[in-house]
């Protein structure tokens, strides 16, 4: 009979292997270069231990444009719980009173007018003002409507999209003035065309992510399932290191085992529960 503490001693060895190359696989990939987009700053990894960061990709009108881009949102998890035109609970009304106080001391900082004169917006706009309106109303009934939220979120629909297009170009023109400098002055051509990019961010970013979408676009490289750019879920760097090199090294294994350097970037028992789905059901596409 098999050992069983044998055999997973065999594999926590194996583990550690892994992990080992792992480690390497980053190193090298430093040592050639290395970006990582980590929220605010650009970090830039190349040569014998060099590190260079540049921050400022969340820029000012960046920060402004999220601010009010995230206020429809946070109206709508207030109230969307109370659209039934019952009194709203008192702990909830605070709850509702302390982000509408919130956004009443911001009244100056979220003023749209000198966005408009930059021409960044077209005209400034009336998020803010329709979200202190709302609240307020509610705030004065202790009640919501489900009709009158949907008005709001229509409405917001309407006013988010300049909002979100001049938060996207500031911070799109942020990041191509960084790379554009360290291509031109900091990295050789040989060393640019073995670049690799990690970016991290929020669980919801992966679909169409900025920073994906922009070196996705210069490298030529698809935005999933890369080993020259890839995503991180969360601001733990040491984790994102992690993930690139498996990437990586997932990549070259896969590539010289399977011969698909693909492969090893699904579960490595897929295709093969594909094949046996059938033998194990007998065949049926019902459910019990």
């Amino acid at each position: 009979m098999t050992d069983v503490n044998t055999l997973e001693q065999l594999d926590d060895r194996f583990t550690e292997i892994y992990e080992a190359a792992r480690a390497r696989v980053i190193e090298r990939q430093k040592h050639k270069a290395l970006i990582v987009i980590d929220y605010d700053v650009l970090r830039l990894y190349y040569g014998d231990g060099t590190q260079q960061n540049f921050p400022g990709l969340e820029t000012p009108i960046y920060k402004k444009m999220k601010t009010l881009g995230h206020m429809p949102l946070a109206v709508y998890c207030l109230l969307s719980d109370w659209a039934t035109g019952e009194q709203i609970e008192d702990d909830h009304l605070t709850r509702i009173s302390a982000y509408r106080a919130a956004l009443g001391s911001l009244a100056n900082e979220l003023d749209t007018r000198a966005e408009v004169d930059q021409g960044t917006l077209n005209k400034p706009t009336e998020i803010y003002t329709k979200s202190i309106a709302l609240l307020d109303a509610v705030l004065a009934k202790r009640c919501a409507s489900d009709e009158e939220i949907n008005a709001f979120a229509t409405d917001a629909c309407d006013d988010i999209g300049p909002v979100l297009m001049a938060a996207a170009r500031d911070q799109l023109k942020a990041c191509h003035q960084r790379v554009q400098n360290i291509r031109q002055h900091i990295l050789s051509p040989e060393q640019w065309q073995e670049i690799c990019v990690l970016v991290l961010g929020p669980y919801m970013g992966r679909t169409g992510e900025l920073f994906l979408q922009y070196f996705a676009r210069i490298l030529a490289t698809p935005m999933q399932a890369d080993r020259r750019l890839v995503y991180f879920e969360g601001d733990d760097l040491q984790s994102a290191f992690d993930r690139l090199g498996t990437t990586m090294l997932d990549a070259m294994a896969s590539g010289a085992i399977f011969r698909d350097r693909e492969r090893l970037h699904r579960d490595v028992l897929a295709d093969a529960t594909t094949q046996c789905l059938d033998e194990v059901l007998g065949g049926s596409s019902t459910t019990f």
